[in-house]
Formats: C-alpha cells, structure tokens, sequence
C-alpha cells in the first residue's frame, strides 16, 4: 500500500489565499502589468502600423453632437434650478419636442384609463411593444395589432406555436359593464337580454348554474335588445361577484335549489346586493351598454329597485394564453400568496404548513387541468417580474410530523389524478376548493379590490428601479460598493410588489387549444404580458386570433355574426379600405369588384324556388335579376332557440295541425314528409332561417372569405361517391363544372341605391353551368392547416332541400351535407361537404 501523505498543518502556507480586495486601484494595476501591456501596445501597433486614427471610410459621427449635448445638459440644469433660460428671456415657453411628449406618454403607467392620441383613439398599455413588431390599425376606438409586419401571411407557423407552445393576445379592447343591485331583479334583467340566461327555467345544468350564481363559474351567452323579435348585439361573458362566504348562501351539502339558494334562504338570497359582469368586445360596447341601461330602465318602471350599470371601462384588463402548454406558461408566472399569510401575522405555524400545502400542488400541472371548464381562479399573486420571495417557497421550518402528513396528502392527489375520470373532477376537485374556501384561500377569494371600483390598486414598482435593485444584488454578490449614493428609497405606499387577479378557463375546443384568460388591473398589464412574452409565449394580434379560431372551428366576432350591427359596421370599413386600396392601381391592374359584405339578401330571394332549386335552371322562370325589398335574419345558436323559432313558424303560417316543417327533422337526422304548399307559406314572410355549417373541401379546393355556397343539381350527386386514387383522377378530368368568364363579372351587379343583385344567365351555356345560391363563406381556409376548415352561413330551409334529395340519389342517410363552393372571383365549382353546427352540439355559444 502506498504511504499516507501527511495532512499539512492548518497554518501552512498551502492554506486558503486570502480573498481579493473589495475595491482596485488601477495605477497600481497598471504598474504591475506594464510588461504585458507594452508587448500588447507593440502588436496592435504593428498591425495599424503606427497609426491609430480610425479610417475615413469608417467614421460615423464626428464630434459636434458632443456640444450640442453638452448645451442641452446645461440648459435643463439651468431651468431645473430656477434659471430663465433663452426661452424664458425672449418670453415664449419653451416646446417639448412631439418625440419626447410621445415617449413620456407612452412609458407613462397610471393606475386608471387607456392613454388616448390626439383624436381621441385610445391606446393599449402594449401599445409600444406593438408598435415595433405588429401592422397596427385603429379599430373600435383602439389603436390595436392588426398581425405580424408582412404581407399577412404566416399561419403556418402560428399553428406550430399553438400546437407545440402557446401564444399571447392582449385582449384589453374587450370591456366589461357592471351591474349592481338585488339579485332578484339582476336575474330579471338578464331574462330579458341574455339567451341563455339563469332566470327562470334554466338551459344548463344544475350544477354548472349553482356554481355560476355563485360567482365560482363563468357563462357564455347572447346580448339581445330588451324586448320581442329584438337583434343580436353580441356574444358575451358574463360572471357574478363570488358570494361563496355570504350568510345566504349555504354549503354544497345542503339542498340548493336550481336557482342556487337553499329552501329556508330564498328571500334572503333575492334580496342580497349582488355584482355583476359582463365582458363586451369593443365593436359592440356602446351598443350593449345601450341595451343593459335600457333594460334597467325598463326594470325599473316595473318593480321600482334601482339597478346601476356602469362601464367598468380603465381599471381592468383582460389577457389571454392559448396552446398546447398554455398551462405551463401561466406556472411560470403565477406565484400565489395565500390570505392567511398577507393578514395574519401571528400563526406562523399555521401559514408556513397552508404555503407548503397549496403552492406545492399549485406549481403541478393536473391542478390546473383538472379544473371544470369556465372555472373562475381569484388569487394574490407576486409581481411577474421578480423571482418567488420565500413566502410562495415551501417553508423550510415544518416540522417532520408535519411534512410527512403534507407529502402524504400530495402522494393522495398525485394516486387520485391519475385515476381519475371527469366524475372525480368534479366531485372531488371541485368539492374540495369551492365547498370549503376557508381552507384553501389561496385559490378562491372574494377580489374586493377588482370589483370594488372605489377600491385603489397600487401600481406596479417602476422598471427602472427593479433593475437598480437587481443591480444592487450583483454588486453585494461580487462584494462590491453599492453605487446607490443619494438616492431616494422607493415609497412602499405608492407601488405594491403583489396585485389581484382573476384565471379564467375556457373550454378545451381543440386538441391543442388549453385556453386562459387572466383579468388583471389595468396598471399590471405591462409586468404580466412582458413576463408572458420573455417566458417563450409567441404573441399575436388580431389577424393570427382568427386564424386560430377558424382551425378550431369556432367563430370570431364580428367576422362570424352577419346578424349583428357590429358586422355589418366592419364590413362598411372593410368595403370602403378595398375600394380606396383599388383606386391607387392602374385600371388595367384592377382586382374585379365583389360584393362586400355578402348580399345575403340573394339567398332571401332564391328560397321562392323551393325544392325546385336542385332540378336545375331550367324548370324555373327566366327573369333578369332576383331583389328582395327587405328581409329579416335569424340564426339560432341553440336546440331550444330553434324550436321556439319553429313554433312560432307554425302558430303564423300553417292552416292545419297536420302540416309540420322538416325543419326541427332536420336536425334529428330524420327523414321528413314534404308538404310544398307548407313551404311556401313559411317563406311568404321573407325570414331568413340560417345555420352555422363547417365547411370540408372534397378532394381538392381552397375556399376564401365570401365565397358562394350553391346547391347542388340531381345530376352532382354522383361525384362525391367514393372512388379509388385512379378512379377519381379520371373523373376529375371528366367532372369539370365552370360559370363562362363574361358572366362572372355581372353574377352580381351593384345597383345604384349601393346594394348587389344576382343576375340571372341569359345564354345557355350560363344557364346550363348556374347553381342556386343558399349560403355564403364567412370565414375561409387557413392555409397550412393540417385539416382546413371553412366557416359558413347556409339557409336551413334550402339546406335541406339538398339534404333531402342526396338522400334519394345516395340511397345513404349520412349526416354530411353535400354541396358547391365558388369563390367570388373565380369560374370553377369546387365540391365541399357540409356539417351544421347545432347537429354535431347542443349549443352554438362559444366563440373567439
């Protein structure tokens, strides 16, 4: 064995060197190193050879912006102490440049209101970082990110961003209204404006309306005008303030009533002060806030309680997370802070235990997941921006009897969340957090100060002083002087290191769609979405959010809604920027006009023919053009919504009980009875029933926005059916259905009043190659997508017509609707297959 070498002795001189000094002198440095600086003064001198004057060629600056500088400095210092300067001398105030007044405007933070432009147009908290990176446009009173700096293409790359990561969308435009007053006559509002609502018989269920009354859940909805046959002003979001710790309400384990109050309780309960939100895209805000005071009104003259509705308009903002690992991404940032940490002090014990309890399962991915859609999450969390304080850490002075009862209760849930089905989500989950909150505040708080508008929020602390404090951390770990020499301390009062917020969980659309919302205060936009941004989230703006949600198959608004006021206003401004957009190119390089928005008014005008609209032009009467004076439009979102329609068809049109509409069949997938003179009779008021459908292409096609669905005649039936590779290429090149090249540019003829008319073909070939139009294109493919999907309106009644005969010709009861698709400036048909919305689920309310 070799021998044992000796252990020096602890004052030996092989010891620890002393640490470097805290401060340098670099004279002495210098003198020190003096040969090794003349051996490196030598080789860049002969590689210059001597000359160390920097080249002409490279000179950028010269040296007169010094003394401008220096003049400038001396300047503000002069009036900074109380001095005239030359502007005060000559007697005009001296001008801030339109630079630096924007600047300080644009990095300004104040805790209420969007900062506005000179016209009035507000401005995103965001708006700077848009600004350099996105195409911005002002819409909806808001300068908002129209998409990414380019030619509008890119999706391709954000549906990787979707399906492998997530992506970011600051969706402050969106604003919410509130509503204040007893619940009975909330309730009674809401009945009269919202479809579905929670007043009366209830259209959801039982469980899902407790957890909406109380506030724990959020709604998706409709916002009509308060009276009979009124129009749609838009999709909403409405959720009620949490009263889960009021006295009237009792716990999950007693019996509660459908309408969310206990039996002995249900005076108390109507009569409780309740608040109220209801979150409206900015294209229909002043509408809806017209339609909530409106009802109010209305409320009011009949049971004489006061209700306030006021726009909760610059206090809080909503952002949004989207994607595969959307849920990851809100782990990053989301630091809680129980309240029995923030309010009492005095059972340190108590707190250290709740806080190795709740954020340890907070920081997990199933608790997250296994939440009910439309859950509402309130918390106090920790500034984005900075890193965890060790109050959101595991506290490290648990005792071990402790700890051990903590790893055993998360062993527990790690066994009950991969076991579990959707029954334990909601029984166990859900009963666990929201039947007892006391014992889990950190998920579940009242919000005071986000509901209480009178309630201040600090805002966040300035950038510039967390990075002097990060600063200062650096120099303290490298055992240097700190630089902050006379600087005032930060007031603890003015900015908070902690704000409110509130999560919200969207249902699950998509395989790679995980949806969140997070309502902040409007002051805490900036930490939160810098944080989101800097975490890997890809941010998007307008253009990429529709995009995503035509992928998914949902509808965005104002795009998708041709009932609403909204649309038909950004459909306006759409016509009027293409048109102006055509003017500036030659007229030889002229894009042919079309029809925007869609003349819907054409399909109110083909549903006289009837069934008679798949036997081709020629059964029917040759006239010059088709016109409709006015018609109405009704698209019904739900099952229940369509057959009080239905009913209300009947009551008005039919002589006889016997004679029934196919339309209610239609959505059963049942074959009906026809009756014609029943038809002709429920069209006789020119109403306009129509359905969302998605639209597939069949084998080939790509479909755009406005693009014209058509029925297809008796003999096109026989091209959908199945055929081999080879089999279809040969039919392909035999099935070639095109509209003659004249007669594209008068299909549809502006008249002088400005609205379009469908012309009918005169000659034969036109004639032979003309397909009725039913519906038309909303929203059109998104190229680059796996499965593209196109989102359409088609009439029901005309539908099916189609849907009827194709059971006939097929001899097949398929729920697919076959039919053709031509896009506005093109000649050739292309095959699609059609699937109405309300048939694949119950309701049609979520959108984007």
């Amino acid at each position: 064995m070799p021998p044992e070498r000796s252990k020096p002795a602890p004052n030996a001189s092989s010891s620890t060197p002393p640490p470097p000094p805290r401060t340098l002198n670099v004279q002495k440095f210098a003198e020190s190193r003096a040969s090794e600086l003349e051996s490196l003064h030598s080789i860049v001198s002969g590689r210059l050879g001597g000359d160390f004057r920097i080249q002409r060629g490279k000179r950028r600056r010269t040296t007169g912006h010094r003394v401008a500088r220096s003049r400038r400095r001396a300047k503000r210092q002069k009036v900074g102490d109380g001095g005239g300067g030359e502007g005060e001398a000559s007697g005009k105030e001296e001008k801030v440049s339109r630079r630096a007044r924007r600047s300080k405007v644009m990095r300004s933070n104040p805790e209420l209101g969007f900062t506005t432009a000179g016209d009035g147009t507000k401005r995103l908290r965001t708006h700077l970082w848009h600004a350099k990176r996105f195409a911005m446009m002002k819409r909806w009173g808001f300068y908002l990110p129209l998409g990414l700096q380019g030619r509008g293409r890119g999706s391709r790359a954000v549906l990787k961003w979707l399906k492998v990561g997530a992506v970011a969308h600051d969706a402050s435009y969106s604003l919410p209204i509130q509503l204040e007053g007893p619940e009975g006559s909330l309730k009674e509002i809401l009945g009269m404006v919202l479809h579905p609502s929670h007043s009366g018989k209830l259209e959801v269920a039982e469980d899902l309306s407790q957890l909406v009354l109380r506030g724990v859940c959020f709604e998706n909805a409709l916002l009509y005008h308060a009276g009979p046959h009124s129009q749609l002003v838009a999709p909403v979001i409405y959720m009620w303030r949490p009263s889960f710790k009021d006295d009237n309400y009792v716990s999950t384990e007693q019996s509660i009533s459908p309408d969310g109050c206990s039996s002995f309780g249900r005076k108390e309960c109507i009569n409780s002060v309740r608040q109220l939100w209801i979150w409206i895209h900015a294209a229909a805000f002043d509408e809806g806030l017209d339609a909530l005071r409106s009802a109010c009104e209305k409320q009011m003259l009949v049971s004489g309680i006061s209700v306030s509705c006021n726009a909760h308009e610059g206090r809080i903002a909503r952002l949004e997370l989207m994607g595969a690992k959307a849920t990851q991404f809100l782990q990053k940032i989301l630091h809680p802070i129980s309240k029995s940490q923030r309010t009492s002090e005095d059972s340190e014990f108590r707190n250290s235990v709740l806080n190795a309890f709740t954020s340890s399962h907070l920081q997990k991915d199933y608790v997250l997941d296994l939440l009910q859609s439309n859950a509402i999450l309130s918390l106090m969390v920790h500034d984005p921006r900075e890193v965890p304080c060790q109050g959101t850490e595991p506290a490290c002075e648990v005792s071990s009897a402790s700890h051990e009862k903590i790893l055993q209760e998360e062993d527990n849930l790690d066994s009950n969340a991969m076991v579990s089905g959707d029954s334990l989500k909601n029984k166990e989950i859900l009963s666990t957090l929201w039947s007892n909150p006391e014992n889990h505040d950190i998920f579940l708080s009242d919000g005071k100060t986000l509901w209480d508008s009178s309630s201040r929020i600090n805002p966040p602390i300035p950038e510039d002083i967390l990075c002097r404090d990060k600063h200062q951390r650096r120099l303290e770990l490298f055992h240097l002087n700190s630089t902050n020499n006379g600087r005032p301390a930060i007031e603890e009062n003015c900015f908070s290191r902690s704000c409110p917020i509130l999560l919200l969980k969207h249902a699950e659309m998509g395989p790679f769609l995980k949806w969140w919302s997070i309502i902040v205060p409007l002051s805490w936009v900036k930490p939160f979405w810098f944080s989101l941004v800097s975490g890997g989230a890809n941010a998007i703006g307008l253009r990429e959010r529709r995009w995503i949600a035509c992928n998914n198959g949902l509808p965005c608004f104002p795009h998708d809604f041709p009932d609403c006021k909204a649309y038909s206003l950004f459909m306006a401004s759409e016509a009027a920027a293409f048109d102006r957009a055509a003017e500036l190119r030659p007229l030889a390089f002229r894009p042919p006009r079309v029809p925007i928005p869609s003349p819907w008014d054409s399909i109110a005008a083909s549903t006289d023919k009837g069934p008679d609209i798949v036997r081709g032009f020629k059964s029917l009467d040759a006239k010059s053009s088709l016109t409709v004076a006015s018609f109405q439009m009704f698209i019904p979102r739900t099952l229940k919504s369509l057959n009080q329609y239905l009913e209300g068809i009947h009551e008005k049109h039919l002589l006889s009980s016997n004679m029934e509409t196919s339309l209610s069949e239609i959505v059963g997938n049942r074959k009906p009875d026809y009756d014609s003179g029943t038809v002709d009779m429920v069209l006789a008021g020119k109403e306009l029933c129509l359905v969302r459908v998605l639209l597939h292409a069949h084998k080939e096609g790509v479909f755009e926005d406005g693009a014209i669905i058509c029925a297809p005649v008796l003999a096109d039936f026989a091209s959908w059916k199945v055929r081999s590779e080879k089999e279809e290429d040969e039919y392909q090149e035999q099935w070639q259905l095109q509209l003659p090249q004249s007669y594209i540019g008068s299909y549809f003829t502006q008249v002088d009043s400005g609205k379009w008319e469908l012309q009918l073909p005169k000659d034969e070939a036109s004639q032979q190659s003309f397909r009725w139009p039913i519906g038309f294109i909303t929203t059109g493919f998104v190229h680059g997508s796996s499965k593209p999907v196109a989102e359409a309106f088609c009439e029901s009644n005309l539908l099916s017509f189609v849907r009827r005969q194709q059971w006939s010709q097929t001899q097949s009861r398929r729920p697919e609707i076959f039919v053709l698709v031509r896009n506005m400036r093109s000649a050739s048909y292309r095959r699609a297959i059609a699937r109405v919305v309300i048939e694949l689920q119950n309701d049609d309310l979520h959108f984007i």
